[in-house]
């Protein structure tokens, strides 16, 4: 069955393990996943509320018809 997933952080998960600091995707985006490659700045400039759907191409704003908790 056919999902969207939805992302709604645009920075990385910042953990640490030992002294070393990872940075883990947040953001859906990134072609390195766990980790962050840096593409989540594509996302800095959504709007609040908003659902956008990210593709090659760019990225799209959907509507929805359902209220966001």
């Amino acid at each position: 069955m056919a999902r969207i997933v939805l992302h709604e952080k645009n920075r990385p998960y910042v953990v640490k393990v030992g002294d070393q600091e990872l940075h883990l995707c947040a953001c859906g985006l990134s072609g390195n996943k766990p980790y962050c490659d840096g593409t989540h700045k594509r996302t800095l400039d959504e709007e609040e509320n908003t659902i956008y759907m990210y593709d090659k191409a760019g990225r799209t704003k959907l509507e929805t018809f359902y209220p966001k908790e």
